[in-house]
């Protein structure tokens, strides 16, 4: 047990090094970019006596660990003891002799359509037990049980929320002819499958973002009129869609465009800009009152605003100072700081989960970057670059950033990279996809 605590500490040691935080004494800071890690070797063993959904349940399994890129999975044919379930004991020589570091030992059973799952989890180099686990449910949701087992495998092994039982909202785009769109809202699992359309296309819909329960989200939508061959928006506003019964209703009708609307922490509020005559503003709409509340005054443009986590502060982006950048603010629209004096245009600022950065988009004469920056202002750096990179949004972990993606070719496409700029990977999608919404719930009830 002493060898397992001495392994896991050096471990955090690493991941805060990684992801650049300070830790204790307050005068030693270590602060790297970019932390190298050797990917976490692990033997997953399943029993499975029917054989019924071991190689479909192992492979969600495995696909969530190594699409972190901290885990290497170590292939079946390589074990070396065939175990029959959790009472068997493990050899863990033999475990050694594979070079796995850590192991799963588990069992599956079948019956009436319901499935449970077993699992004990060792570190194989100290031989001690880490990690017991069982989980039942009925035979469809095998999907959403993996997820749950890869969740806690990453929980015990790396010491951060999982966060695979998650879904994603997007905005999925059919090109036409004439250069028209067909603009619908989807969701998804943050792999790609569970894939179903929420919306019929008929408007077209931008922004989304789920209300901290999880229960509804907001979204912008407008129709627009063909004048003089250029594209002029009509009849914006906020709309909420709510998943109890795949309703959608207009939040309010506002005098001017509304754009960007995002929850507060309570999900009582809801914030967003509003532009008139070439201006736009900051406001909240209080969804139990209805009331309006201006936050910000000036002939500039602000906008994307996002509560920080405790609901005391907001991050938008205004042109205040010449171009746009980002600025901080009391909740009460008082005690406005400018964030961001890079040179390049910010935009769409989103806060982390933990509060400890905040992502965004910047563009300029260097190209496309989706970057993240401390509340504070300090630790500037970009996590990805490309062209038209844009629109963050954080996993619930606050460790990996999603973000939607227009190449050369114009295909519009979802990625995500950890918080370290390392592990871009692309998220499957059946067409091209903009402007994801990680959730900030489990799926059990999308």
């Amino acid at each position: 047990m002493f060898d397992f605590m001495k392994k896991a500490a050096f471990l955090v040691l690493l991941l805060k090094i990684s992801y650049g935080m300070a830790f204790g004494n307050d005068s030693v800071v270590i602060n790297v970019n970019k932390g190298v890690m050797k990917p976490i070797s692990i033997a997953i063993n399943l029993f499975d006596p029917a054989d019924a959904i071991k190689d479909k349940f192992l492979q969600v399994v495995k696909n969530d660990l190594q699409g972190t890129f901290l885990f290497r999975t170590i292939a079946e044919p390589a074990f070396m003891q065939d175990l029959k379930g959790i009472n068997d004991e493990p050899n863990f020589q033999l475990w050694k002799t594979i070079r796995s570091e850590y192991l799963v030992n588990a069992e599956v059973a079948v019956n009436l359509k319901k499935i449970s799952v077993k699992l004990i989890l060792y570190d194989v180099l100290s031989e001690a037990k880490v990690g017991m686990m069982t989980i039942s449910g009925d035979e469809t949701d095998w999907r959403k049980m993996a997820h749950l087992v890869a969740n806690n495998i990453y929980e015990r092994i790396i010491g951060e929320k999982g966060y695979f039982d998650t879904k994603i909202l997007y905005v999925a785009l059919q090109k036409r002819a004439f250069g028209k769109k067909t603009h619908r809202l989807a969701i998804m699992d943050q792999d790609g499958y569970d894939h179903k359309f929420l919306t019929d296309g008929k408007n077209i819909v931008l922004t989304p973002r789920f209300s901290p329960n999880g229960k509804e989200f907001s979204f912008f939508s407008y129709r627009e009129k063909i004048v003089n061959g250029r594209r002029i928006p009509i009849s914006a506003s906020v709309y909420r869609y709510n998943f109890a019964n795949g309703k959608t209703e207009l939040i309010a009708q506002f005098n001017g465009m509304t754009y960007a609307p995002r929850y507060s922490p309570s999900g009582n509020l809801l914030i967003f800009s509003l532009s008139h005559h070439g201006s736009s503003s900051i406001y909240t709409f209080d969804l139990v009152t209805k009331r309006v509340t201006r936050l910000t005054k000036g002939r500039c443009i602000d906008t994307s605003p996002c509560y920080s986590p405790d609901g005391s502060q907001i991050v938008f982006n205004s042109d205040r100072g010449g171009t746009p950048q980002l600025y901080i603010m009391d909740a009460d629209g008082s005690n406005i700081k400018r964030l961001s004096f890079s040179k390049g245009r910010y935009a769409t600022p989103v806060w982390s989960p933990r509060g400890d950065w905040i992502a965004f988009t910047k563009f300029g004469a260097g190209g496309f970057f989706i970057g993240v920056i401390r509340p504070d202002g300090s630790g500037e750096r970009m996590l990805a670059s490309g062209r038209l990179v844009e629109g963050p949004t954080w996993a619930p972990n606050g460790r990996v950033v999603m973000y939607s993606h227009q190449d050369y070719s114009r295909k519009e496409r979802i990625y995500s990279v950890d918080i370290t700029g390392y592990n871009k990977r692309e998220i499957s999608t059946p067409g091209n996809a903009m402007d994801p919404e990680w959730s900030t719930k489990d799926g059990s009830q999308y």
